[in-house]
This record gives structure tokens, sequence and C-alpha cells, in this order.
């Protein structure tokens, strides 16, 4: 006899005596049924906590946004607790504008100007220009201490028309002067100075400066062919004379 026959031998003596219990198939069969029913029980809160998961960016996109997030729209008609609101004008009540007829604490009241008279003129300068405060539409700077001294003065001569423009004021004066003719060849024809004029360019256009003998200094040249203009400063306007010839534009 082999090895494996008497292994065999030996395992049914062993178990001969052993008897099966009645309840052995009912109780494999309740075993069987718990462990189903502990699969199916885990299998469900996998599934809840999966839907949970996914509820998550849901819920937080539907959340309110906190009071102090800069992106939450701030109301634009709320009414101060400390002013009441502003009640609408009772029915044919003129309403005043508040920065009309009203003068600013410590602001001297401005000066009421008229309209001009006459057309080509620039916007108010209060202190400037003609008898109205408007300067001519062709010049945009003049200091502020300067007041003119009356409308711009016009005359003719042998085909040569002058435009002159005066204003003054306690620190200085300055003239400007616009000729138009056909015979100006250069700044040379407007010079009204003895000596030898300096070089210089006003907005590119090539110019002469000299000193008169009043101390005045002037400045000449062609803005166009056929249109010259000649400005003279004296006093501390003749500090800013360029800034005054830059502004002319005829």
């Amino acid at each position: 006899m082999d090895l494996e026959s008497e292994l065999r031998k030996a395992m049914a003596e062993q178990v001969a005596a052993a008897t099966a219990s009645p309840s052995l198939a009912a109780d494999v069969k309740r075993r069987h049924r718990r462990r189903a029913a502990r699969i199916r029980a885990a299998a469900g809160v996998a599934a809840a906590s999966v839907a949970a998961l996914a509820l998550v960016p849901t819920y937080q996109s539907f959340q309110a946004t906190p009071a102090g997030n800069a992106e939450t729209p701030r109301p634009t008609n709320t009414v101060s607790a400390h002013r009441p609101p502003e009640r609408s004008p009772a029915p044919d009540v003129p309403v005043s504008s508040p920065s009309k007829g009203r003068t600013e604490a410590g602001a001297s009241p401005r000066p009421a100007t008229r309209p001009s008279s006459g057309g080509g003129t620039g916007p108010d300068r209060p202190g400037v220009g003609d008898v109205t405060g408007r300067l001519p539409r062709w010049i945009t700077y003049i200091p502020d201490a300067l007041a003119s001294t009356g409308p711009c003065a016009v005359t003719e001569d042998a085909g040569r028309k002058t435009t002159t423009c005066q204003w003054r004021g306690k620190t200085g004066w300055v003239e400007i002067a616009l000729v138009k003719s056909g015979g100006l060849t250069g700044p040379a024809d407007l010079m009204k100075t003895t000596g030898v004029p300096g070089r210089t360019s006003v907005r590119g256009a090539p110019a002469l400066t000299a000193d008169r003998p009043d101390s005045a200094r002037q400045i000449s040249w062609l803005a166009r062919p056929g249109v010259g203009v000649t400005v003279t400063a004296k006093g501390a306007p003749k500090d800013q004379l360029m800034r005054i010839a830059e502004g002319v534009r005829p």
C-alpha cells in the first residue's frame, strides 16, 4: 500500500464518526444571505459617497457670495440715513443750477461777460482780448496780467492790410500785428528795428528777432505765403515772447 492510500484511509477513519448537523444547509443559506446583504450595503454606501462628492461643486455654485466680497454689486440708488432724499421740484418752479448765481466762500465773483458783436473771436478770457474779454480766434495765448486796450485796429496801405491788437498791464505790454500782402518775401519785410536781427523759428517757420531802442523785443515770421506776423513785448511779458508767438495761428 502506498502513502496516498494510507492518508485516505486515515482521513476516512477520522471523519467516520462525524455527522452533519440537521441545520447545516439552513446555516449555509443564512450566511450566504448575510454576506450578500453586506455586499449590497457596501455598494450603497459607495454610491451615496459618489453622489455627495458630485453635489459639492453644484452647492458651491449656488452658495451666496459673502458680504465683504468685492464682486458683490452694491446698490446705486441708496439714500444716506443722515441725509434726506432730495425732493422733486414743484411744477412751474424754475430750477437754478448750483454752480450759477452763487459765489464760493473765499472766492471773488467773476465779472459777467457780454457776447461779442463781431465774429472771429475765441474763448472768453476776462481782462484779455477786446473790450468784451475775448481773444481773436487766431491768438491763443496772452499773459493773464494783461488787459486788452480795445478792439483790434485794421489799416490798409498800398495793398497791405495790417491788423494790430494790444494788451497792457502793470508788468508791461504786448502788441501783435498781422500783415496780409502779396509782396511779402520773408520776415525781414516785417522788421521795424535797426541793427542785425537774430535768427530763430516759430513752429518750424524761419523767424527774425531783435531788441528795440525802447527795451521792447519783437519777433517776425511768415505764417504762410502772403501772411506775416510780428509780436512785440516789453517788461515781464518779454520773457514769454516765444510762447506768445507760438500761440498766434492765423
